[in-house]
């Protein structure tokens, strides 16, 4: 089957819907269907690759509203749109990421003039931000570009508090639950050992990893001041200022490298807000790194009590359950045996690429 993945942001670029995607892309491309990925190139990379049997096209984009105001929304042009529309045409099914992308936007409207069935998953509901405006842009957004979900043959997501809002917002009939998943990567002590040598931090330190953009809903401020001189803390992160003594910080890594950096740690944390369910969380568990995470709504569907610590998002309550995991080997252990057994049971690579092949066979037929 020819599959176009629609995704404004991918690699070099990093987040949870470009990790998503790749997972995705790579995952149908090693069972034989001809995979594409049409994106943004804003951010380095070639025009055209080829990577495990992906084709990745980047279209011309701008990124000015990443580097005044920290917003990953690249801007793409006519010319731009019209190799999408020849992609499109070529395309067996459409799957795009998140309605208020304009590529999103645009491949959705084209697959419908075309009769190319499409699918969309939207990864995340209304997010606030630290800026009044941004919200108000936001919202515009949603009323306006957001609407281009009724397009969509099929909208999906895997967090039901967002296929809700989803649902609610765009007046659609139906928001789909679609499993989500990452692959599990074997790490060597050896390759442990590597990591933190790498970062200077010593075997038996306790090492707490936070990874995501230097944006509000991160929240990577609160986890900087839960620092203490009984652990370590690294975030991985697009924030270039040293971390101000209390963590190191480094920049956004391939997923094989962060692989092993997670597996090298003790503990994850993420104080985030308004998020689907965090690519990165979802590793952490897969891992069996035990996760130190604020509640959001909908991780219900994914977590039970006992199988994280969730924590406010304040730094005080970080730090108190950090030197809890650092100083009681009992439940280092409890949570990690947790963690190993949601990620095994919420978070099979296998289960995710299944769903979405399934789906689009399912559709494809009735074209």
């Amino acid at each position: 089957m020819r599959v176009l993945l629609v995704s404004a942001n991918y690699r070099p670029s990093v987040g949870g819907i470009e990790r998503f995607v790749e997972i995705l892309a790579e995952g149908l491309a090693d069972r034989g269907h001809e995979v594409t990925v049409v994106t943004g190139r804003h951010r380095g990379g070639p025009a055209l690759e080829e990577r495990a049997g992906v084709l990745i096209v980047r279209l011309r984009a701008s990124d000015v509203l990443r580097k005044r105001l920290g917003v990953p929304y690249p801007l793409f042009g006519p010319r731009a749109i019209r190799t999408l529309a020849g992609l499109v045409r070529q395309a067996e099914v459409v799957h795009a990421q998140d309605a208020l992308y304009l590529p999103t936007v645009a491949a959705l409207v084209l697959a419908r003039r075309r009769g190319v069935p499409s699918v969309l998953t939207q990864h995340v509901a209304f997010v606030p931000q630290e800026r009044a405006f941004l919200d108000l842009a936001q919202r515009a957004a949603v009323r306006t570009l957001g609407r281009s979900a009724r397009k969509a043959t099929v909208v999906v997501a895997y967090n039901p508090e967002v296929a809700e809002w989803a649902r609610r917002t765009w007046g659609l009939r139906e928001v789909r639950l679609l499993p989500t998943g990452v692959p599990a990567q074997e790490v060597s002590e050896e390759e442990r050992s590597a990591a933190r040598r790498e970062l200077g931090i010593a075997d038996d330190a306790f090492l707490a990893l936070f990874t995501g953009r230097d944006v509000p809903k991160k929240r990577l401020d609160v986890f900087l001041r839960a620092s203490d001189p009984a652990y370590e803390l690294v975030a991985v992160t697009d924030r270039g200022d040293g971390g101000g003594g209390a963590a190191r910080l480094v920049p956004f890594m391939d997923a094989a490298r962060f692989s092993r950096l997670l597996a090298a740690s003790d503990a994850f944390v993420l104080p985030s807000q308004g998020e689907g369910f965090p690519l990165a969380l979802q590793e952490a568990l897969v891992a069996g790194v035990p996760c130190v995470v604020t509640r959001e709504p909908g991780y219900e569907q994914f977590l039970d009590d006992g199988d994280v610590v969730f924590v406010p998002p304040e730094p005080a309550a970080i730090r108190s359950e950090l030197l809890r995991l650092a100083t009681d080997p009992a439940q280092r252990a409890k949570f990690t045996a947790a963690a190993r057994d949601v990620g095994r049971r919420r978070f099979s690579y296998h289960a995710f690429v299944d769903a979405y092949e399934r789906l689009y066979t399912a559709y494809h037929r009735r074209t």
